[in-house]
C-alpha cells in the first residue's frame, strides 16, 4: 500500500516497539504493532531503524509523512512546576536549575521542554517541565539512516495520551488514565490541556511471585496511590478508571483491578468516540498496547 501522506506514531518501551500508523484526512487508526525489540531501543537506534523497516517491509508500506516518537514516562522527568513571577521572563534558566536541584544532574544530561498550563507574567506561570536523557534525545536526532524515518516530534507519553484524550474523546472533565506497563505503571489525572496529578507505582515487588498473586498486590498498589492522591489533592475525585498498556491485555489483571476498584468504573481504552480504529483482530487488539502511539501520531496531525 502507499502511505506516503499517513503519520507514523511510535512509542519506545524497554524492551518493545509500539506502533500506530494514522491516516489524518479520515482521522483513522489503519494499523498497530507491538514488536518485542532485543534491546532498549532508546539505547540501540540501528535495531530500532532496521525492525521499523522490517515491519514496513511486511506490511507493504512504502513511506510515511512523518513520525514522531513518545518516551514512557517512567524514563522521564515530568514535574508541574510553579515558576514565580520574577522569574518568568527567563522561564527555561529556572527550569534547568530546578531540574538540577531535583536530580543533582548536570545542567547538560538533560533535554529539557515543557508546556505552559497556565498563569501571566504578573503572577507566574505553572507549567509541565519535561526532561529526556540527551543521549537518548540526540540518537533519535542523529542516529537514522534513513531521513523519513528522522521523528519529526517527540514527546512524552503523558502527552501523548493527553493528545489522545482530548481528540478521540474530548474530555471536558478530570478523568484518571491508568497506564500499566511491565515495566511500571503511570497514574495521571488529567483535563483537557492541563495535567492535574502524576504518580507512579513500581512493579518491582512482583518479582518472582505468581501471576495471581502479582496482579492482586498490584491492583491494591493502584487503588492505594488513588486514595492517596485524593487524599492530599480533594479535587483529584473522578469516576472512571481508563485503563490502558501491556497489562490491559490480561484478562487476570483487568479482573483483580476490577475487583479492587471499588466505587470506579474501569473502561478499557479499546474504543473511542471521535477515532476510527482498525478492524483487523491483530491491530485492533493492539490499541490498548499502542496508545501512547496513537497519541504521539495525533500530535502530528495538530500541528499539520
Amino acid at each position: 500500500m502507499s502511505d506516503t501522506k499517513n503519520y507514523m506514531g511510535i512509542e519506545l518501551g524497554a524492551t518493545s516497539l509500539k506502533i500506530a500508523l494514522m491516516d489524518p484526512a479520515e482521522k483513522r487508526v489503519l494499523k498497530t504493532a507491538a514488536i518485542p525489540m532485543p534491546t532498549n531501543p532508546m539505547n540501540d537506534i540501528y535495531t530500532l531503524e532496521v525492525s521499523l523497516q522490517q515491519w514496513m517491509e511486511d506490511n507493504q508500506i512504502e513511506g510515511v509523512e512523518a513520525v514522531s516518537v513518545t518516551v514512557p514516562a517512567i524514563h522521564s522527568v515530568i514535574r508541574q512546576v510553579y515558576v514565580p513571577a520574577e522569574a518568568a521572563s527567563r522561564m527555561n534558566e529556572y527550569l534547568q536549575w530546578y531540574l538540577g536541584m531535583i536530580t543533582n544532574a548536570d545542567k547538560n544530561a538533560y533535554i529539557v521542554d515543557y508546556q505552559v498550563l497556565g498563569g501571566s507574567d504578573n503572577v507566574g506561570y505553572t507549567v509541565l517541565l519535561m526532561a529526556v536523557r540527551r543521549p537518548w534525545v540526540d540518537g533519535l536526532r542523529k542516529g537514522f539512516r534513513m531521513k523519513a524515518l528522522t521523528p519529526r516530534s517527540m514527546e512524552v507519553d503523558v502527552l501523548s495520551l493527553m493528545n489522545l484524550m482530548d481528540a478521540a474523546e474530548n474530555i471536558q472533565q478530570l478523568e484518571c488514565i491508568i497506564k500499566a506497563d511491565y515495566i511500571g505503571v503511570v497514574l495521571m489525572w488529567m483535563t483537557k490541556d492541563n495535567l492535574q496529578g502524576l504518580r507512579c507505582v513500581s512493579t518491582l515487588p512482583l518479582v518472582d511471585k505468581s501471576a495471581e498473586e502479582a496482579f492482586s498486590m498490584l491492583a491494591d498498589e493502584i487503588i492505594h496511590q488513588m486514595q492517596l492522591a485524593k487524599d492530599e489533592n480533594a479535587t483529584l475525585d473522578v469516576k472512571h478508571l481508563h485503563l490502558c498498556g501491556e497489562l490491559a491485555l490480561s484478562q487476570e489483571f483487568v479482573e483483580a483491578l476490577r475487583a479492587k476498584a471499588g466505587d470506579y468504573q474501569l473502561v478499557l481504552m479499546d474504543s473511542f468516540t471521535n477515532l476510527r480504529l482498525p478492524v483487523e483482530a491483530a491491530d485492533a487488539e493492539n490499541v490498548l498496547v499502542c496508545t501512547g502511539a496513537i497519541g504521539a501520531a495525533l500530535n502530528l496531525m495538530e500541528g499539520a
